[in-house]
């Protein structure tokens, strides 16, 4: 549709209408409107003080679609108006922003709100959307006052009976004036006078004096104190007043005294330094000079030098550190003397002393038995079973050597023994090894006491036993003669062949030693080497033999070195070695004649023996000796080596190796007649190709066995003339 507008005097204008646009007639008429919000309200300061002027700042947005006319802005606190302003026309889309000033002069928390278009003036879109609130406020009062006693001034020396001045003054250090309140000022307890004090503004001062004539000699207490009553609200009621001591006399000399003795732990540890503080005081009238002082641990002065105290004047402390190292665990009493060479003249010369009990803690071992290990795991009767025992030092100090001592109960069976335990630093684990041979199927327990004879004392004594259950089966691998005998025991004959597992558990075959008769064992293994010094040391250390040592005149190669501490006599032997017995026991060395006379030279063994079985025995040290058996007893050159805490060490010149005792030797006779081989015959036979073995009763075997070259010579006799005439037989024959 085209309309042409004519206005006189005016260019006419051609106005084209849209066809979409509504006429009032048709009912779809659209009126555009503004819509007033508040878009943001906050204050400033966020956290005013009581009685501070906050701005309250009001963001108006006109979110409509036309200009808003002009109207105005409420301001609520818990909805009650607290101030108005006017609010501007704001085009549509655009902002302004409404400030307020407020004081509250009460201490609250209040609710903030604004309302834009109170009175309704503008029409708008919306009128349901013109009310904000904000948040709350919390008024809180931060200023007050603060009266404390400034200063509290007196004579440095007053005399009894002369007239002396107090000066006090009175401040408010606080952040508002304060009120009228009281001033009290007290001597030794009691009121002497009261004064006024003006209201205050913040950091004035008010002043008061007194005149104070003391009466006797010795120390007083003077005390101010301002608005004792409360009567002003101040930001801290806890410093209204001062006190200050002074001592009253006729003549002013100083006095040290030690207060205390403080050490830097409740307790302390033997062998590490402990750091004390010494608290000392001049408690005089006068300045005292530079001294020392002394101290004593357990009443005995170390070698650490003096103490060295300042100079201090009247009534002024020090700390001085000094250090000390315990001696001994337990109570340790530390005295300390100030001035004790009276280089100080004082008031009182007898209080300079001062004695602190301090505890002193032990730091011990703790061993435990940590586990035990078999080898075989599965042990049947027979087996020579290797049982290795885990210690482990769980204390806080290193242990010294001790013993473990075993019990194996069950089955009929009771049977003891000791392990030597070497020392055990912190937090270590050490082993030892026993043997035993089981004769008999079931279980049986095994007994483990660490430090039996409770030699260490222990963080834990109650922690040193462990046991455990080992099950024994019978023996199902037949040996060399068809007995279900142990392949391991030792017992039995030693066959040439098949025996070598047999021969590796006896120390390469050559013990023949019944296993009930053996206490304890051990082996050690070296190369021997013809002209190369061999010593075994048996590192165990689960005998009585500490090490053997000496020149080969033969090579042997790899040898074993078996120790065999017994119950009671070897089979090997037809008597009872001579003396007081202590040990015996076989040393075998291979099984090639490593250990005989011809193959050894400069040979000695190195034994020991417990202090307290020669205490017990009352045997004389000096007739210690160590016996060979070869036809007799013979007692070797034996010489004291040393000795420790538990064992005397000996080392005996040796001649070979085979059955020994350790006797306190007289001069007894040991020879058994009728024995002129002996034992070392016994074990060159061992080496011959018949490998003749001592049985149970250690008889040797009949003459076939022991001269079996003899035998042959017997039978060559017969079979070579029988050979000739065959031969010749068979000639003449080919002839005809």
């Amino acid at each position: 549709m085209i309309i042409t507008l004519l206005i006189p005097g005016i260019m006419p204008v051609t106005v084209a209408a849209a066809e979409d646009i509504p006429s009032e007639d048709d009912g779809n008429i659209t009126i555009l409107l503004p819509d007033l919000v508040i878009e943001d309200l906050f204050w400033n300061p966020v956290n005013p003080e009581t009685g501070e002027q906050v701005t309250i700042t009001a963001t108006v947005k006109n979110q409509g679609d036309a200009t808003s006319g002009a109207t105005n802005l409420v301001f609520y606190s818990n909805g009650s108006q607290i101030g108005e302003s006017s609010v501007p026309e704001i085009e549509a889309g655009n902002s302004e922003q409404i400030s307020f000033l407020w004081i509250s002069e009460t201490e609250s928390t209040v609710e903030i709100s604004a309302k834009v278009d109170e009175k309704d003036s503008v029409e708008e879109s919306s009128e349901d959307n013109n009310v904000k609130t904000a948040g709350s406020i919390t008024f809180k009062k931060n200023r007050f006052p603060d009266l404390i006693i400034d200063t509290l001034e007196h004579p440095e020396n007053p005399r009894p009976g002369k007239h002396q001045n107090v000066w006090i003054s009175v401040k408010n250090q606080g952040t508002a004036a304060s009120e009228k309140t009281t001033l009290t000022l007290y001597i030794n307890g009691s009121a002497v006078n009261y004064w006024n004090v003006p209201r205050l503004s913040r950091e004035e001062s008010s002043y008061a004096s007194y005149t104070w004539i003391p009466i006797t000699e010795g120390s007083v207490e003077i005390k101010a104190v301002v608005d004792e009553g409360y009567l002003v609200d101040e930001s801290n009621e806890e410093n209204n007043e001062k006190t200050s001591t002074v001592t009253v006399a006729k003549e002013f000399i100083p006095d040290l005294i030690i207060e205390d003795i403080v050490p830097e732990s409740a307790e302390g540890e033997v062998g590490k330094t402990l750091n004390l503080t010494l608290k000392v005081k001049n408690q005089g009238t006068s300045p005292s000079e530079e001294v020392r002082a002394k101290y004593y641990i357990n009443g005995i002065a170390p070698t650490q030098d003096d103490i060295q105290i300042p100079a201090l004047s009247e009534g002024e402390g020090a700390d001085v550190i000094f250090s000390l190292v315990p001696d001994r665990e337990g109570q340790m009493e530390v005295r300390a003397i100030i001035d004790s060479g009276t280089d100080v003249y004082e008031s009182n010369e007898d209080n300079n002393q001062f004695t602190k009990i301090i505890d002193v803690k032990t730091i011990l071992p703790d061993l435990i038995v940590e586990s035990l290990s078999l080898n075989p795991e599965a042990p049947r009767i027979g087996d020579d079973i290797t049982f290795t025992i885990s210690i482990k030092n769980n204390g806080l100090r290193d242990s010294a050597s001790s013993e473990l001592k075993y019990y194996i109960n069950g089955n009929n069976v009771t049977q003891t023994g000791k392990v030597s335990i070497p020392e055990i630093a912190i937090g270590e684990t050490t082993k030892g090894t026993f043997h035993w041979v089981p004769e008999a199927e079931g279980n049986v327990n095994v007994r483990m006491v660490a430090d039996d004879g409770n030699a260490i004392r222990e963080d834990d004594e109650t922690n040193n036993e462990r046991t455990e259950t080992v099950s024994i089966s019978k023996q199902t691998i037949p040996n060399s003669e068809g007995s279900s005998g142990s392949s391991s025991s030792g017992s039995g004959s030693d066959s040439s062949s098949g025996s070598s597992s047999k021969s590796s558990s006896m120390g390469s075959g050559v013990s023949k030693e019944p296993a009930k008769n053996v206490e304890i064992k051990e082996l050690d293994t070296r190369n021997i080497m013809s002209g190369y010094h061999v010593k075994y040391d048996f590192p165990k250390n689960v005998t009585c033999i500490t090490y053997i040592e000496f020149d080969p005149q033969k090579t042997f190669k790899k040898t074993t070195a078996t120790v065999e501490v017994l119950k009671g006599k070897s089979i090997f032997v037809k008597k009872q070695p001579p003396g007081r017995i202590y040990r015996q026991l076989n040393i075998w060395l291979g099984n090639k004649g490593a250990g005989l006379p011809a193959s050894l030279k400069n040979s000695y063994t190195g034994f020991k023996v417990e202090k307290e079985w020669i205490k017990n025995n009352s045997v004389d040290e000096s007739n210690i000796t160590l016996l060979w058996y070869d036809s007799k007893w013979q007692p070797l050159s034996t010489k004291k080596t040393g000795e420790d805490k538990n064992y005397v060490y000996f080392r005996a010149k040796t001649p070979g190796y085979s059955s020994f005792a350790i006797s306190e030797y007289t001069g007894e006779e040991g020879t058994v007649e009728g024995d002129e081989d002996g034992i070392q015959e016994t074990l060159r036979s061992w080496n011959g190709d018949g490998k003749t073995i001592l049985n149970s009763s250690a008889e040797r075997e009949g003459d076939t066995g022991k001269k079996p070259m003899g035998m042959a010579k017997i039978l060559l006799a017969i079979s070579l003339p029988l050979f000739m005439i065959l031969a010749e037989y068979f000639v003449l024959k080919k002839k005809i």
